[in-house]
């Protein structure tokens, strides 16, 4: 079995035309799509980038893995080892369980350079960092040399290849060709409106409507210096849609290289990320500073092989789910001490999984524990780091997909009923073992 897993940074499902969008940014994704299975409320435990990827590798909640921010003590890996000290088996890593079980393991990212950390290239069979620009490579410069490792390696048997992109992440530096194909085709989205947009312009904090860039100049022409109107809305749409258009003709390049080499069929493929991105919730513009929907859902496609054709699932499903899940399609044992459950079944056709609720949470902006059901989200704010964000907020998910209206106050016992699912959550995380919450140390050592 070989496994090809796409991790594309900041990459929002409704910007792809599997996911409904009409817009062509990604034609090599969609195709992979109509072979496989769509999850259409999939979402990370834990945002931004290191918790979300440190939720994937470790198996592990935010909570108990220790990591709910990019920086300082919200980013402290936690991890139980053996004398030698490796992770003890029972808490293994994702990577390592596929190889302790005889599958080897292959990554191509930058991203413990980028984000410091070690740990996440613990136990790859061979993990290349494309060159020294501290975790910034394009995609053009991943496929430069993982091009040339499938010529001479794709046709091996039992591998898992991880490849990661970060160009959807701003700022988009592509050149503004990469726009073109989209010239035709207006921009879906009918909000925020220019009134809305209007409203934005006196929230302040980073990545709102005028702290785009120092002065509202960009140095990248597929980005405004701010969103101060609509036509500035559409470019800075335009540039995300263009990197996801950039990202996706490097994720062809591998599809044809390993559909040369005769592999392609028979092989798995698995495209998600690891966030999303705001544009326009909470004012907040083309990055992902908080624990809102947009942040949290992101795509995930997976192809087996002898799937039959393309089909959707619907259920409420974790980032923390995936590893237990491919360890349980490939007969390998679930590490004791994972938090996620596997959702085998759905993919071959059998059930739909579906949890009935998600907690997750933000730690580095703003300070959120949310509880997510298929019809609402609850957030709760801890240090609304200067974002207009209530210490309570509810919305009607079904009804209000950009979260513009808070209905709290309506129904204060709906508040109540989500609060206590967050209590209980947290109740039975304790019993797995002793926990110091990461976001309240973030919280206490951001006040101390």
């Amino acid at each position: 079995m070989r496994i090809i897993y796409f991790d594309i940074d900041c990459l929002r499902p409704d910007h792809l035309g599997c996911y409904g969008y009409p817009r062509p940014t990604s034609r090599a994704i969609d195709d992979i799509a109509s072979q496989g299975v769509c999850f259409t409320n999939y979402y990370c435990q834990s945002s931004p980038c290191l918790p979300s990827r440190t939720g994937l590798i470790s198996g592990r909640f935010g909570i108990r893995n220790g990591v709910l921010s990019n920086l300082g003590i919200g980013a402290e890996f936690n991890l139980r080892t053996t004398d030698y000290n490796g992770p003890h088996p029972d808490n293994e890593l994702f990577p390592r369980q596929l190889r302790r079980n005889g599958m080897d393991t292959y990554a191509f990212s930058s991203f413990a350079d980028r984000h410091s950390a070690p740990w996440f290239m613990y136990g790859w069979t061979e993990y290349h960092t494309p060159n020294l620009k501290g975790g910034h490579a394009t995609a053009e410069e991943i496929n430069n040399r993982l091009l040339i490792w499938l010529k001479n390696n794709a046709r091996r048997d039992d591998y898992f290849l991880y490849i990661n992109y970060w160009d959807v992440h701003r700022p988009y530096k592509m050149p503004a060709q990469w726009a073109r194909c989209l010239e035709d085709c207006p921009i879906p989205m009918q909000w925020p409106d220019e009134d809305t947009i209007n409203e934005h312009q006196i929230i302040k904090g980073p990545f709102t409507a005028q702290q785009q860039f120092p002065n509202g100049v960009s140095p990248y022409p597929l980005m405004p210096g701010s969103v101060s109107s609509r036509k500035d809305f559409e470019h800075l749409v335009d540039g995300y849609d263009a990197s996801i258009v950039y990202a996706d003709y490097h994720i062809q390049q591998v599809l044809e290289e390993l559909d040369a080499q005769g592999v392609l069929e028979n092989s798995a493929v698995i495209i998600t990320a690891d966030h999303g991105d705001a544009f326009g919730e909470h004012g907040i513009y083309s990055d992902h500073v908080c624990a809102d929907n947009c942040i949290q859902n992101i795509p995930l496609i997976v192809k087996w092989p002898a799937m039959n054709g393309a089909s959707r699932c619907d259920g409420l499903v974790v980032n923390t789910d995936l590893a237990p899940t491919i360890c349980d399609l490939l007969d390998f044992p679930i590490p004791a001490e994972w938090d996620g459950s596997s959702f085998k079944n759905c993919l071959s056709g059998n059930a739909e999984p579906g949890r009935e609720h998600i907690i997750w949470d933000c730690g580095l902006y703003a300070i959120q524990r949310a509880v997510r059901t298929k019809s609402h989200l609850l957030i709760r704010t801890y240090d609304n780091y200067g974002y207009p964000f209530k210490p309570v907020e509810l919305y009607d998910m079904q009804e209000d997909i950009y979260q513009t209206r808070d209905i709290s106050s309506e129904q204060p016992s709906l508040v109540d009923s989500l609060s206590s699912r967050t209590v209980e959550w947290i109740q039975q995380q304790s019993l797995k073992g002793p926990i110091d919450d990461p976001l309240f140390r973030i919280l206490r050592d951001r006040l101390s």
